[in-house]
């Protein structure tokens, strides 16, 4: 099956903050994927990443709506997608290193702009879906622009090897109210849905 071409990113240019289309139906549960070395499952980051960096107004946290989602747009999947395609192999220990939570957040109210929605994306300006799916560079600008909108996160689906609706939450005071305490399932070795999932794909694990 073809992919569908994006287009070419545009960055942000002046909009008016009171006319972007924020989404109404933004799911309240979710799941994160993190090192177990850490000690707080829900913390905002600055590293640059997709619509997160250090000269940002905001923190981001970022979610997926599944743990397959996760583990592909915040989690060892990361790894996997900088590699050669024939080397698709985790470790036992790497797997038994994530932790997965799962959390509600309460959407009413917050602002969330859908970047899979062409209508939304025309009220800002951006032009083709590539301005969240292409140049980390160009998607923080972007990002920017919204935190300086106003904006709570950004709904948008992973661009990664498995697709999946994800969420960047701003570390904003509406979001923070927004969050419920994160729900610790288990490691990521024992999601036996996870790892079918990732066999599937052609994803082996190795020993220790």
């Amino acid at each position: 099956m073809p992919v569908e071409d994006p287009g070419r990113p545009n960055p942000p240019g002046h909009f008016d903050s009171r006319k972007v289309r924020w989404e109404q139906t933004v799911p309240a549960d979710w799941w994160r994927n993190n090192q177990k070395a850490l000690r707080l499952p829900l913390a905002f980051t600055k590293a640059n990443g997709r619509f997160s960096g250090p000269a940002l107004p905001y923190g981001v946290l970022y979610l997926g709506a599944s743990p397959a989602a996760c583990f592909w747009e915040s989690g060892l999947g990361r790894d996997l997608n900088s590699r050669m395609p024939e080397d698709m192999a985790f470790s036992e220990s790497d797997l038994k290193s994530r932790w997965e939570y799962h959390l509600r957040i309460k959407p009413r109210g917050l602002r969330i702009f859908n970047a899979g929605d062409a209508v939304a994306r025309r009220s800002i300006g951006a032009k083709t879906a590539a301005c969240f799916s292409a140049d980390h560079a160009v998607s923080r600008l972007w990002a920017e622009a919204l935190m300086n909108a106003g904006a709570d996160g950004i709904l948008y689906e992973s661009t990664r090897h498995s697709p999946g609706l994800c969420l960047a939450l701003f570390q904003t005071k509406a979001s923070m109210a927004s969050l419920s305490a994160a729900r610790r399932i288990g490691s990521s070795y024992d999601n036996s849905s996870l790892l079918a999932e990732l066999f599937t794909e052609g994803v082996s694990i190795i020993g220790r």
